[in-house]
């Protein structure tokens, strides 16, 4: 790593800043399908039209925003994922991103005492909050297209029964259940977070496939038996002991030659490795009570404890950064 590439690493909360202000001022929204100069922006959103000058310069700077003499207007990636009207819109993952600001300020505390910036309630105790991180993830989800490459990756043609563990807006089930007409899937998670899953599956028109239970997997019986369970990012925000239950626990909700299907950031042995894993363990630090980011062969242990077979690992395609995990009974 040379200067210039560490200079950039320190300074890098200054382009996400920018970003998030972006996004929360509605300077994306604003602009889409428009050329504006900044007076004209600036009236529209009642903002300070030097201050937003200065934003909207960092943003062509960012290649977020173009400028053609004085006029200002989207690039085709802001176009694309920073509008809140697109198919492919990340604004809700920025505005989660933007909310854990308050918790990196707090990193050095938390790794002096090994506790959470803020309490480890996944979000529950305020609806605000819970919308954000629920919106968040199918914002990612969606952005990113991981429920096609999710459908393409396993053979779902048999599959009848779903039960998604954690299932947050139900990204997943609604496009599976789309693609796969004999799919019927049940969606298990917290109270606060279920009712917000109810408006995303009733907007699918798909309430007659899809069935909510409302219950804590780590405390919880879970009903039913399943061909496939399904966990998209649940086990960092877990410490290994939790996990070995949970998994163990699943195991006795799969038909015979079910499957358990993880999806979340693998790690190797170093743990160290990928990047983006390493570096989510801290934020899982940060918002959790002991989770972190896994390696294959911890979770390989965890299945096989349980009494799973054939553990395997699939690698997921750019641009996702997360993998499979499948074990079988």
């Amino acid at each position: 790593m040379d200067f210039s590439q560490l200079s950039g690493l320190i300074g890098a909360h200054a382009e996400a800043r920018i970003i998030h202000a972006a996004v929360d001022l509605g300077i994306f929204d604003g602009l889409a399908g428009k050329q504006l100069t900044v007076e004209q922006l600036a009236a529209a959103l009642r903002t300070d039209a030097a201050a937003s000058e200065l934003l909207l310069n960092s943003l062509v700077a960012l290649r977020l925003l173009e400028k053609t003499e004085n006029l200002y207007s989207l690039s085709a990636t802001a176009e694309k994922y920073l509008v809140g009207s697109s198919p492919h819109s990340l604004c809700g993952m920025i505005r989660f991103e933007s909310s854990t600001w308050d918790c990196w300020s707090k990193l050095a505390d938390s790794v002096r005492s090994g506790k959470p910036a803020r309490v480890p309630n996944m979000y529950q105790d305020d609806a605000q909050a819970t919308a954000i991180f629920i919106e968040a993830m199918d914002s990612l989800v969606k952005a990113r297209g991981d429920a096609a490459v999710l459908a393409q990756a396993l053979d779902w043609q048999k599959v009848t029964s779903l039960l998604d563990i954690g299932s947050g807006p139900a990204t997943y089930p609604i496009h599976l259940c789309r693609a796969f007409p004999l799919l019927r899937a049940t969606l298990y998670d917290l109270p606060g977070t279920l009712k917000i899953t109810e408006r995303f599956v009733r907007a699918a028109e798909l309430t007659d496939r899809i069935e909510l239970v409302a219950g804590d997997y780590r405390s919880d019986p879970i009903p039913g038996n399943y061909d496939v369970i399904f966990l998209s990012n649940i086990i960092h925000g877990e410490n290994g002991n939790k996990n070995a239950a949970l998994m163990s626990k699943l195991a006795e909700n799969l038909h015979p030659r079910g499957r358990i299907v993880i999806k979340d950031h693998i790690l190797d042995d170093t743990r160290a490795h990928p990047p983006v894993g390493a570096i989510f363990s801290m934020l899982m630090l940060l918002t959790t009570d002991g989770g972190r980011c896994y390696s294959f062969d911890e979770i390989k242990i965890w299945m096989e404890q349980a009494g799973l077979t054939k553990v395997e690992q699939i690698d997921l395609p750019p641009p996702m950064t997360s993998s499979l995990v499948i074990a079988h009974k």
